[in-house]
């Protein structure tokens, strides 16, 4: 009942309020823009509908970068009227919302309070007295604010609870079909605690290493050894060293706690894969350590690629739609050099594959690539508990069993609806979830920003966001001569990255056959075996087809790629037929589809059968 009279006084007094400020922009038509952006603050939070903080602060955020931007891209209006304008509103929106769902920290909000009343006062004031110089001296003061606001939002995300991120997760438990609910901190802790207090320490095989002396001498780069501090990084260790021993001496050297894990207790299925695959590639007179990064004719397609990326992004910041969408084709296939190098295969040079990585810029933010990809996806594929993957689609898609069922769900059964979601994938691992993993330190509080800590990875990660907003989603609006064009332009560059990831690496996992894993392994060999997981929870399709390995991007032969992710995609289709065989000799799922659109198909049945109402599962 309370909740109704509260649900009532809102409403009551979000309609006293928008009438008082239509009135107010009647009575002063210069403070339209104010307007506009107090209530487009309020569509962007309606349209996310997220835990209402963290849409506080991230709409804050944007509103900042969108005024610091207008202040150099616009000429009518005075840019500096218009910077303050979109400030102004943003502050209106931040006092009503805060109100609404938020307990501001009273000095924080007296602070906005004053900052607002100051900031509207001088607006009409000038622009009543027509003081148009006044706005130049008023320049290096608005600058210094907005840079101080962004500063103190990121500062406030962890000391304002918001009502939505106190609420509870549900999902129900994948055993017996009975739901059982759980906080964020109960899903972490009852499997895998993220933030490990030995933060500084490997954890290999269930045994802890200080591997910090041996960082510089590292063969891989300091990055492939970073990634794996301070978590259980076994299937980072075995996955890149198949083809050798010698990273198991070397290791040993820095063992500094002892358990009861047998330390010569590893894959063994995948030990025999390995040797498989070393002696079928010495049989094709390739080495498989020092001839497994990209070969002369793929290094020529990546050169090919980043030229195309930057034409069409010449034509894009000269205000071509055409260049928009074209610069969303040449970004996905340019993914495929920073994929190769996030996998630290594009070079045997590390410092190669360091700024290889970042040829990922149009798909996702490479920073958070790292944690949440190579680390996170490779290490726990389809694992709901480990595998931020999963997580992804949670607003649009079910794509697991254990999230619970959302009205919204029904719809995915309808390929237009599917199409549509996917267009915003991109969007999501650019700039959405990077947010959440800058404000919370993790990402959906299973996998740890580990190198948040240090300030070039940081910058790096502020870089990337600032970088993509504003070149791909703000830019267009400032060089296309109306707003409808700036928008094509948006939407014809997201919607087609996102297509394109999606079509080509979610169908890969996310099928019946791949997450609801029934078959029961009996061979020692195969059981709790690593390997033989990322073998049945991947697939391939058209192994033998050039035309959808380029298209792909190599994901069409992901099983291989999952195996052996140190191996460039260029040479994956030389493995290909002695991994299948081995699969079927001893009885692992190998799954591998004729086309593109049979997998395709899988993943919208699956997709279909998850729609459906509770009683049909």
């Amino acid at each position: 009942m309370k909740s109704l009279i509260r649900d009532s006084s809102l409403t009551s007094l979000s309609a006293v309020w928008v009438t008082l400020c239509t009135g107010l922009v009647w009575k002063h038509p210069e403070l339209l823009l104010v307007f506009v952006s107090f209530t487009t603050c309020f569509g962007i939070a309606f349209v996310l509908g997220r835990p209402q903080n963290k849409v506080r602060v991230q709409i804050g955020i944007m509103a900042c970068v969108v005024a610091l931007l207008s202040l150099y891209h616009f000429r009518v209006p005075p840019p500096e009227y218009l910077a303050l304008s979109i400030l102004v509103g943003f502050l209106a929106f931040d006092h009503w919302y805060s109100a609404m769902y938020c307990t501001k920290p009273l000095a924080v909000a007296v602070e906005d309070a004053l900052t607002l009343t100051l900031q509207l006062t001088l607006l009409v004031l000038v622009l009543s007295s027509d003081q148009q110089a006044w706005w130049s001296s008023y320049r290096s003061f608005l600058l210094t604010w907005i840079v101080y606001k962004i500063t103190r939002l990121t500062g406030q995300v962890d000391q304002v609870p918001s009502s939505g991120e106190t609420k509870k997760l549900g999902i129900p438990a994948a055993t017996n079909g009975s739901s059982k609910e759980f906080t964020k901190t109960q899903i972490t802790s009852t499997t895998e605690k993220p933030f490990s207090n030995t933060d500084m320490l490997w954890t290999i095989r269930g045994e802890q290493y200080d591997l910090n002396d041996y960082i510089s001498h590292h063969p891989g780069g300091k990055e492939a050894i970073l990634l794996g501090r301070g978590r259980d990084c076994t299937a980072l260790f075995e996955s890149y060293h198949p083809f050798t021993q010698q990273h198991e001496t070397v290791l040993q050297k820095y063992r500094i706690h002892k358990t009861d894990t047998d330390i010569s207790s590893k894959d063994a299925f995948y030990n025999i894969l390995c040797q498989r695959v070393q002696e079928s590639l010495k049989e094709q007179n390739f080495h498989p350590r020092n001839d497994r990064a990209a070969s002369w004719p793929r290094c020529f397609y990546y050169a090919i690629i980043v030229t195309g990326v930057l034409l069409s992004a010449r034509a894009h910041f000269k205000g071509s739609i055409w260049g928009s969408f074209f610069l969303a084709v040449f970004g996905w296939l340019v993914g495929a050099l920073g994929h190769d190098a996030g996998h630290y295969s594009a070079s045997r040079r590390a410092w190669i594959n360091d700024w290889g990585v970042w040829a990922m810029s149009f798909l996702c933010n490479p920073i958070m690539w790292q944690h949440q990809h190579t680390y996170a996806h490779h290490s726990h594929t389809n694992s709901f508990e480990h595998d931020p993957d999963l997580h992804h689609f949670v607003t649009f898609l079910r794509v697991h069993r254990r999230f619970q069922r959302n009205d919204v769900y029904k719809y995915q059964s309808n390929l237009p609806y599917v199409l549509f979601a996917y267009c915003f994938v991109c969007f999501g691992t650019c700039f959405w979830v990077p947010m959440s993993v800058i404000q919370e330190g993790g990402i959906y509080g299973m996998v740890e920003w580990t190198d948040r800590k240090r300030p070039l990875r940081a910058l790096g990660m502020w870089a990337h966001l600032l970088a993509y907003v504003g070149f791909l989603m703000v830019w267009p609006f400032f060089v296309h001569t109306t707003l409808l064009k700036g928008l094509c332009a948006v939407v014809a560059h997201v919607a087609t990255c996102g297509l394109l990831f999606a079509l080509f690496s979610q169908i890969n996992h996310l099928n019946e056959a791949s997450l609801d894993r029934k078959q029961q392994h009996d061979n020692p060999l195969l059981k709790n075996s690593w390997a033989v997981a990322q073998i049945e929870t991947s697939n391939n399709f058209c192994p033998q087809s050039s035309f959808w390995h380029v298209l792909s991007n190599g994901l069409n032969l992901q099983i291989e790629h999952h195996l052996f992710p140190g191996i460039n995609h260029c040479h994956l289709h030389r493995i290909q037929p002695i991994v299948e065989a081995t699969c079927k000799e001893f009885g692992v799922d190998y799954k591998s589809y004729p086309s593109w659109s049979e997998l395709m198909k899988a993943t919208l049945q699956w997709l279909d059968k998850l729609a459906q109402a509770p009683s049909s599962h």
